[in-house]
């Protein structure tokens, strides 16, 4: 029972103001989608990425930490083509995000924030390739903010507001 007090407490993002925050892996399962093991070559191999869900309080994300130091821009791709009505968001070190309204960000911070769209993606293999192959993607977004600039969230079946300010 406590744990389901303490879920609805969390869930009240949604309706109040509510500081919701995380560090590394923390930050990670905030999203909906969260990587959580990429075997070797940093995922650029079908099926080296493996993903589970998070708790969901950022709709139609996955993000992942320490993004441009680590090389992780590969492995995002590949679960972004996976899933291409997530965004994938790429958190530097330093460097967060602050959400309001559960689809306006902020970057806060001394890095970067890359984003990756892959809702006009136009090709992938994914689908098609055997487990281990290099997969290939055509007409992935790739965003990258510095502190203070925003960025809305799309939704896949909303008309996408894919604006960056």
């Amino acid at each position: 029972m406590e744990v389901a007090r303490f879920w609805n407490a969390l869930k009240r993002y949604t309706k109040e103001k509510l500081v919701v925050a995380g560090t590394s892996a923390g930050a990670a399962v905030m999203s909906a989608n969260m990587i959580y093991k990429v075997e070797a070559q940093g995922g650029m191999l079908k099926d080296q990425v493996s993903a589970t869900a998070g708790l969901d309080l950022l709709k139609n994300v996955a993000i992942d930490t320490h993004f441009i130091d680590r090389g992780r821009i590969v492995r995002m791709a590949q679960t972004v083509a996976q899933n291409p009505g997530c965004i994938g968001i790429g958190l530097e070190e330093d460097t967060a995000i602050l959400v309001k309204d559960g689809r306006e960000i902020e970057v806060i911070g001394s890095g970067l924030v890359t984003i990756l769209n892959g809702m006009d993606i136009s090709s992938t293999n994914i689908y098609e390739i055997e487990e281990g192959e290099p997969f290939t993607i055509y007409d992935l977004k790739m965003h990258l903010l510095g502190s203070g600039k925003t960025y809305t969230i799309p939704t896949f079946n909303a008309d996408l507001d894919k604006k960056s300010k």
